[in-house]
């Protein structure tokens, strides 16, 4: 990564750690992402992607690797990057012009987006930032007149995908994949809490939570299906297909 040049950078993102929405480690993640972005419409289909390469964003953050790919799950997994090229880790934003300043020979629109967005919700910024909505904060139908939110986690994935249990449903006519992490061992979250700096939570924490709490994830489309296969199942469409049921 060149650190030469600068980006539009709105100040509406804090509310992306101020409500809980981004882990702070995913948010500085997707800031390193919008750096790495390609903002030239003269490069074609290198406009607005990134390269993905773990290993090599690990040492950016002093950090391991699965600490990091962890983050990166996170951000896919909550809509806010998805894939464009498996096979050459090709990752884009949601609209990428809002990055990108408008008075310059890139012809961004970010002042646009300001306006717009100006003392507007949550939701209507969200709108622009990610691709969809994830299920864990979805409402679910009132019952005796309380809102019930799902009981859903988004911040168990402590590593490593690989070696989940997956089990997946149909929700209406949406496909709806419900995660459970690995437990590891003992030595190994000592490991990922000493890389991570988690504040809150501690190896026991930790552990419980990957023994206890599931996420689900709702098929959004055929693309997200395969960012999901990508991510989850290491590219095997066999096991991931064997992993789908009904109930």
């Amino acid at each position: 990564m060149k650190l030469n040049g600068y980006r539009a950078s709105h100040r509406n993102k804090w509310f992306l750690i101020s409500k809980g929405i981004l882990s702070s480690q995913e948010f500085l993640l997707f800031e390193y992402y919008l750096d790495l972005m390609a903002f030239d419409k003269s490069h074609g289909d290198k406009f607005a992607v990134f390269e993905v390469f773990l290993n090599e964003i690990a040492l950016v953050f002093n950090k391991h690797e699965d600490t990091v790919k962890k983050w990166h799950d996170g951000l896919f997994a909550k809509g806010f990057i998805k894939i464009v090229d498996e096979r050459r880790k090709l990752y884009t934003v949601k609209s990428p012009f809002r990055y990108i300043v408008g008075l310059t020979k890139w012809g961004g629109e970010a002042g646009r987006y300001a306006t717009e967005e100006k003392d507007q919700t949550q939701e209507f910024i969200l709108e622009n930032i990610r691709f969809f909505q994830p299920e864990s904060e979805k409402i679910l139908p009132k019952s005796n007149g309380i809102a019930l939110k799902s009981p859903i986690s988004t911040e168990n994935s402590l590593g490593s995908s690989k070696g989940n249990s997956i089990v997946s449903s149909l929700i209406g006519s949406k496909k709806v994949v419900l995660i459970k992490q690995k437990v590891r061992s003992d030595e190994e979250y000592q490991k990922i809490y000493a890389d991570s700096g988690f504040d809150v939570l501690t190896p026991d924490d930790m552990k419980w939570i990957d023994q206890n709490i599931t996420e689900k994830i709702e098929i959004e489309n055929s693309e997200h299906e395969k960012g999901i296969v990508c991510v989850y199942f290491n590219n095997d469409w066999n096991e991931y297909r064997s992993s789908l049921t009904n109930y």
